[in-house]
């Protein structure tokens, strides 16, 4: 007879085999979550509006992600405050790998204006890598009269000169500023809500100069609805061929560019992170993505990784030493 007293043998077996099981499982968690990433799709936050470069850059690099990761890749826009509600929302989601973030150089310089925003962008985050370079233009109405930089420091100091941006720490309102302290001019500073409008109030005069990012720039100097003085960027943009640099009309102070890339939460599971960083690494040195991006009149990356996270750990401190400097108060 069967005696219940004892365990049958294949109730052992089971226990065995489920309690193996789970030992297993927990030891081999990290290999097993890599094996199954990703599963599902990936979001990528674009804190900046619809069109914008982070946006177009990042939407570039998400289609060539898409088809490496073998899932879908949707870029989602949270746009505000300098892009500290985008990365609200990316330090808010879980650390699976599954939301990414497009942190940009605007963001990281000005960060410390916004004290609501409690996530610190180089502890609580960390890099994946660049996905592009920007820089920006100096730029006039062609009926201003003036054709050069030192034309525009000139009727800077003859009279009341104002320059735009698209807001209050945006790169056209900090890089403004670096141009007013190297030339010894005063402006002031006029921001807008409405980005189109800053663009046609300069071209038509009533604002007397931008640094424009070079994307918006290029289209309407080509145009001729607006006259390009000078461009930030280290080199010559290969649009604007006969435009200077900062760097060669004697202006170091004046050199910037901006920049975008792609971060997760820095908690994220190591493997996850490795894994993207590569799949990233590999999208940037595709053909077409890198000429996609020029055709964008972006510079495109050739920075590592870690190179990424020490620019972001530079930009947020220099940022913030720069905002106290010119005592920068958000809107």
């Amino acid at each position: 007879m069967f005696d219940r007293s004892k365990p049958h043998p294949v109730q052992t077996t089971r226990r065995g085999l489920i309690a193996l099981a789970a030992g297993l499982g927990v030891a081999g968690l990290p290999a097993l979550a890599q094996d199954r990433f990703p599963s599902r799709a990936l979001r990528i936050v674009v804190p900046f509006a619809a069109g914008t470069p982070p946006d177009v850059s990042a939407r570039i690099v998400a289609g060539k992600l898409a088809d490496l990761l073998k899932q879908p890749v949707v870029v989602e826009n949270r746009a505000g405050a300098s892009g500290t509600i985008g990365m609200a929302e990316v330090a808010r989601s879980p650390a699976d790998g599954y939301t990414l973030g497009a942190l940009h150089y605007a963001t990281a310089t000005v960060v410390s204006l916004y004290p609501q925003f409690k996530a610190d962008l180089v502890k609580d985050f960390t890099g994946l890598g660049l996905i592009e370079w920007g820089h920006n233009v100096l730029v006039v109405s062609p009926s201003l009269g003036v054709n050069s930089v030192a034309e525009l420091v000139d009727y800077a100091k003859r009279q009341p000169a104002s320059f735009g941006s698209s807001g209050v720490g945006s790169p056209a309102h900090l890089t403004g500023l670096m141009f007013q302290r190297a030339t010894q001019t005063e402006a002031a500073h006029v921001p807008y809500n409405q980005f189109g409008q800053v663009i046609g109030d300069v071209s038509a005069g009533r604002i007397s100069y931008m640094l424009l990012a070079a994307p918006a720039a290029v289209p309407q100097v080509l145009g001729g609805k607006l006259k390009a003085l000078a461009v930030t960027g280290p080199m010559r943009n290969p649009n604007l061929k006969d435009v200077p640099t900062v760097a060669e009309l004697k202006m170091p102070g004046v050199q910037s560019r901006t920049w975008s890339g792609l971060v997760l939460r820095s908690d994220t599971p190591k493997e996850i992170v490795e894994r993207l960083s590569r799949d990233l690494a590999t999208v940037m040195a595709m053909a077409e993505v890198r000429e996609l991006l020029v055709k964008q009149q972006a510079e495109v990356p050739v920075e590592s990784d870690q190179q990424f996270r020490e620019l972001i750990r530079r930009d947020t401190e220099n940022g913030a030493a720069f905002v106290r400097a010119n005592q920068i108060k958000a809107d």
